[in-house]
């Protein structure tokens, strides 16, 4: 059994895992990194935080050297926040964030020269979104980037793939160029360079490609007292495919920052990127380019910039509005003080989330999350409405959009202090500790006024997963007892558990199919021997829950699902689902390290008739980068991340 202290150290990693889009082979770290991030974690809950306050104002810098004396104060205030070393923890926390919403699985034809096709797995109806492999039932769009021994390396290659069954076959290949600003420069200070370029997402629509990639280049020494920094950029390319063999580039931006996601609504693409470490231990209020926001060569106006009240850390996420046409054209940008790495995104709405850690310091209880949303006005972002509530979201699958009000779903982590022990042992004085955490659901109105709040859903439970489906939400934990819990949304004044389904092992990912039943996928809770397994929930009747069935996957030990909904394939017609996974075998010991795993990717069929039934598992030739899979006409592709050679793909009839 953990301790305080220990647990305590375990959920705050979780909260800031690194967590990228596709698993990656075990890095080895050397111990002085690791002894680092466990050293900030215990010192890092000094971040200024609420207590159970709500709040729903939305304040703008009225300068830029506001935005400059913020910063400056985090150093007075030894705001020693985890992401100040984004070296130490350079990756995307959620990058695409596992995000809310009723998933949709998309099967389109466009015209007679398109093929009936399952795109990937999507959020919302309408709302179209990135990713590295991409189809439009006409060609395989890919991204790749050609590693090399130190990750560095030349721009990432757009692959063009015709698909016909096993007489598939790349028809263009070509490399992205080096990106610049609109007058001519890469955006980088004058003693910088780019070292390595790292892909982020394709998207098609109608005739037009869209490619991102990130940029990576040192910052200048001079102005940052010798220290080591990155300069992190976005860039994106906009590409005429009207003749798909001659593409034509229409135009590219670049946006400071790491890459979050993109989307796309009624021809208007999104934007978001994030920039994790803002120097602020060297910044000059003359370097205006190391803290003010920067869009293509220019700042931004300082009424599109949003500092709230309750800001923490040295990071801005910025969100950027693009119409999709020959002459592709800047709607709209902003940018909030804070990284908020949480995206959602309706038709109507786009929702940005971040956790707001408690301050040790003023001994708070928990930490809160914030929720900024703007309103969608064909790509005009108006942003008119925050809230704070306490506790955590353990992924954006805990907000959810229903008409005119908000469903949330949240975690707290109580926190008790040296005065509260009791003489509990192994607390010093001043020592803070987790005392015991809640998972509680709350509902807002269109104001995002609280209409009313259910605590104590679950106690000294995790939240693994989460999915809100109309007036009832289904939470998975794990800890004790492992539950299922449905929580009834049908009266929003008066939120009530209906039923908790005791199971062995948990889901990570949840997602409704029909005959009222839910899909699980998770692992079991054998730390020595654990497995993916794959469940049915009966939930006809929400007070009477049940596991209608489960597989346990015993080749395949972990899998990306959990961090990206987009390696799960759906197809709701045909009630088939797949996704990918992996697990270390043995009698690869002799070979290179990263043969070491054989990656996997099984298909199952669902039904109240035959229950799971496997109809489909494939070795596919990858090193860990994860894969994609996607039906196109009669046939079946599984792709992995980073391959382009069609000999790498497994190809097979879709029955």
């Amino acid at each position: 059994m953990m301790n305080g202290t220990e647990r305590l150290i375990g959920l705050r990693m979780r909260k800031v895992t690194l967590r990228k889009r596709h698993w990656k082979k075990p890095a080895r770290i050397a111990g002085g990194c690791v002894w680092f991030v466990l050293a900030v974690l215990l010192c890092r809950i000094f971040l200024g935080g609420t207590d159970g306050c709500y709040t729903n104002s939305i304040t703008h810098v009225d300068s830029y050297r506001q935005i400059y004396q913020y910063y400056m104060g985090l150093l007075e205030k030894q705001d020693k926040i985890v992401l100040k070393d984004s070296d130490a923890m350079n990756a995307k926390m959620g990058g695409e964030n596992t995000s809310g919403g009723d998933v949709q699985y998309a099967t389109a034809s466009v015209d007679s020269n398109v093929q009936t096709y399952v795109s990937i797995n999507q959020r919302e109806t309408g709302v179209g979104e990135a990713d590295a492999i991409i189809t439009d039932g006409q060609y395989i769009y890919e991204l790749v980037q050609k590693e090399t021994e130190n990750d560095w390396g030349d721009p990432p290659c757009i692959h063009i793939l015709k698909p016909e069954g096993k007489q598939t076959k790349e028809i263009l290949k070509f490399k992205l160029p080096v990106p610049k600003n609109e007058n001519g420069s890469t955006g980088l200070s004058s003693d910088a360079k780019w070292l390595s370029y790292r892909t982020a997402a394709l998207y098609v629509y109608q005739d037009i490609l869209v490619v991102a990639e990130e940029l990576h280049g040192l910052a200048g020494e001079e102005e940052l007292q010798g220290t080591v920094k990155w300069d992190v950029k976005t860039a994106v390319y906009f590409y005429d495919i009207s003749d798909i063999r001659h593409p034509k580039e229409l135009r590219h931006i670049l946006q400071n920052g790491s890459y979050n996601t993109l989307r796309e609504y009624q021809g208007v693409l999104y934007l978001v990127t994030q920039n994790w470490d803002v120097p602020v231990t060297a910044m000059k209020e003359k370097n205006k380019e190391r803290y003010v926001p920067w869009l293509d060569g220019k700042f931004l106006e300082t009424d599109n910039i949003i500092l709230p009240e309750d800001a923490q850390g040295n990071a801005y996420t910025m969100v950027s509005t693009w119409k999709l046409q020959k002459d592709v054209k800047k709607i709209n940008a902003k940018v909030v003080i804070g990284l908020y790495t949480g995206v959602y995104m309706t038709e109507n709405n786009l929702y940005l989330s971040t956790t707001l850690y408690a301050d040790i310091a003023q001994q708070e209880k928990n930490d809160s999350s914030r929720i900024l949303r703007f309103k969608l006005d064909g790509g005009k972002l108006v942003e008119n409405k925050t809230v704070v509530m306490p506790g955590s979201f353990a992924n954006s699958f805990a907000i959810q959009e229903r008409k005119d009000m908000l469903y949330v779903v949240t975690e707290i982590i109580h926190y008790a202090y040296e005065q509260d022990a009791k003489g509990e042992e192994g607390y010093e004085s001043g020592q803070n500790y987790v005392s015991n955490t809640e998972i509680c659901a709350y509902v807002f109105d269109d104001a995002l006024e609280m209409i009313s709040k259910c605590g104590n859903i679950a106690e000294n439970e995790d939240v693994k997963a989460v999915r809100i489906l109309e007036d009832v939400g289904y939470v998975v934990s794990y800890q004790q007892t492992d539950p299922l819990i449905s929580i009834d949304f049908s009266d929003p004044k008066e939120l009530k558990v209906m039923d908790e389904l005791k199971m062995p092992g948990f889901s990570t990912y949840l997602h409704p199919v029909k005959d009222n039943l839910l899909l699980g996928i998770g692992t079991t809770d054998d730390t020595q021997n654990q497995h993916i397994k794959i469940a049915l929930y009966d939930i006809s009747d929400n007070e009477n829950l049940h596991i209608f069935d489960e597989k346990l996957i015993e080749d395949m030990e972990n899998s990306n699902v959990e961090y990206d909904y987009k390696g799960v394939f759906i197809d709701g017609d045909n009630s088939i689902v797949g996704f990918g996974g992996m697990t270390y075998d043995e009698k690869y010991l002799d070979d290179p390290e990263e043969k070491a795993y054989r990656n996997t990717y099984v298909l199952y069929r669902y039904s109240r008739e035959g229950k799971l039934e496997q109809i489909g598992d494939y070795e596919v030739k990858t090193g860990s980068s994860g894969m994609v899979g996607m039906r196109i006409g009669s046939w079946f592709y599984i792709i992995p991340y980073g391959h382009a050679d069609v000999s790498d793909m497994v190809i097979v009839p879709y029955r």
